[in-house]
C-alpha cells in the first residue's frame, strides 16, 4: 500500500479533559485509488487529515504510524514535513478564499508553491502555473493568473486550489470537502476534474466529506468515522449495498431518494458526543436503536473492537451476525425522547 495509517491517535489536552479527536484510526490506500472518509461534523475527519500533513500545533499529542511511501510522518522533523508538504502530498482545503492570501495574485501564489519544491527559474514556474490553470479548466489562464482570490467565483477558486495542489505532481492528494458551497453543476465539474487529473497523475486521493452522493461518485474505499473512530470500513459496494453498522444505516437513511416518497428526511436523533472525557462503551449507543438488544450491557461497558465481517469489510459493533440481520429487517432509530443527553 502506498499510504498506510495505523492506530493514529490525535489528542488535545483541555480543561474538561483529554479531547480524543482521533482515537485509533487505521486505513490504507493504493496509488490511483480514492478513499472517502465520511461522518458528521466533529467525527475526526479533518483532524486525521491535518495529522497526515503534520499541520497540528505543538499542543496536539499524536501517536501511531503514518507512512506515505517510504516517508514516515509521525515524529518527522519540521524540515522533513516541509519537503513532503506540497511535494509528495498536498491538500485542497475546504474554503479556498481563506486558504489563499488575499493580497497576492493567485498566479504568484502557485509560482511560489512550485519554486519552493523545484529548482526552476521564475519564467519556467510561471509557464508551469499557466499550464496547470489551463489543465484545471480555467478558460483564460492568463486572466486567472493575474486575478486576486476575491475576483474569482467559488468554482474558479476551487480550480485554482486544485492547480496549486497538483503543480508538483503529488503522490497523495487530500481533498477536504472540495465541493462545499458549490452548486450542483460546478460540483459535478470539480469531481470530474479530480477523476481526470487522478488518471493523469496517478495520485492517491483521500476525500473528506459528509456528502454520501460524492462518495458514491468518486470513491473506491470508504471509512465511516464516529467520535474519532472508524466504525465501518470497506469498499463503496460494501458500505452502500451491505452496510453493517447502525450509524452507517442512519447516514444512508438520511439521503433523499427519488424512488421513496416521504414527508421529511429520516434523521439520526441526538448529537455526537463530546470527545472530551468520552465515557466507556460504544460512543454511538445513546443514539442507536439496537443497543438494547445486545446482551450483558456490552454497549455501555465495553468499546467494540474492529471485527472483520468479510474480506476488506470491518465494523466496530457488538451486534452479532444474527442481531444485524434482525436489525436490518426491522430498522429502527430511537425517538428524540429516548435519546440520552
Amino acid at each position: 500500500m502506498f499510504v498506510s495509517v495505523r492506530d493514529l491517535k490525535v489528542h488535545f489536552p483541555a480543561e474538561e479533559g483529554l479531547v480524543r479527536a482521533v482515537d485509533g484510526l487505521s486505513f490504507s490506500i493504493e496509488r490511483g485509488k480514492t478513499l472517502a472518509i465520511v461522518g458528521e461534523s466533529g467525527s475526526g475527519k479533518t483532524a486525521a487529515s491535518l495529522a497526515m500533513l503534520g499541520l497540528h500545533g505543538k499542543a496536539a499529542r499524536i501517536s501511531g504510524e503514518i507512512a506515505i511511501g517510504d516517508a514516515q510522518v509521525v515524529g518527522a522533523s519540521e524540515s522533513t514535513l516541509r519537503r513532503l508538504r506540497g511535494n509528495r502530498m498536498a491538500m485542497i482545503f475546504q474554503d479556498p478564499l481563506t486558504a489563499m492570501h488575499p493580497y497576492h495574485k493567485v498566479g504568484e501564489q502557485i509560482v511560489e508553491a512550485y519554486r519552493t519544491h523545484r529548482s526552476v527559474s521564475r519564467k519556467a514556474a510561471r509557464q508551469r502555473t499557466l499550464d496547470m490553470l489551463a489543465r484545471v479548466g480555467m478558460a483564460d489562464a492568463q486572466r486567472a493568473f493575474d486575478s486576486y482570490p476575491h475576483q474569482l467565483s467559488g468554482g474558479q477558486r476551487q480550480r485554482v486550489m486544485i492547480a496549486m495542489a497538483l503543480c508538483c505532481d503529488p503522490e497523495l492528494l487530500i481533498a477536504d470537502e472540495p465541493t462545499t458551497a458549490l452548486d450542483v453543476t460546478v460540483q459535478a465539474q470539480i469531481l470530474d476534474l479530480l477523476k481526470d487529473l487522478q488518471r493523469e497523475f496517478g495520485s492517491a486521493i483521500i476525500m473528506i466529506t459528509h456528502d454520501l452522493g460524492v462518495v458514491a461518485e468518486v470513491a473506491d474505499e470508504v471509512v465511516v468515522m464516529y467520535a474519532g473512530r472508524a466504525v465501518e470500513t470497506g469498499t463503496v459496494r460494501d458500505v452502500f449495498y451491505r452496510p453493517s453498522h447502525p450509524y452507517t444505516w442512519g447516514l444512508l437513511e438520511s439521503i433523499p431518494r427519488l424512488d421513496h416518497q416521504r414527508d421529511r428526511l429520516t434523521a439520526i436523533p441526538g448529537s455526537p458526543p463530546s470527545l472530551a472525557g468520552l465515557a466507556e462503551g460504544c460512543a454511538f449507543r445513546k443514539r442507536c436503536g439496537h443497543a438494547a438488544s445486545v446482551p450483558d450491557g456490552l454497549c455501555a461497558s465495553q468499546a467494540p473492537l474492529p471485527t472483520d465481517i468479510a474480506a476488506g469489510h470491518s465494523i466496530r459493533c457488538h451486534l452479532t451476525d444474527t442481531g444485524r440481520a434482525a436489525a436490518r429487517s426491522n430498522p429502527r432509530q430511537p425517538s428524540a425522547s429516548e435519546v440520552q443527553p
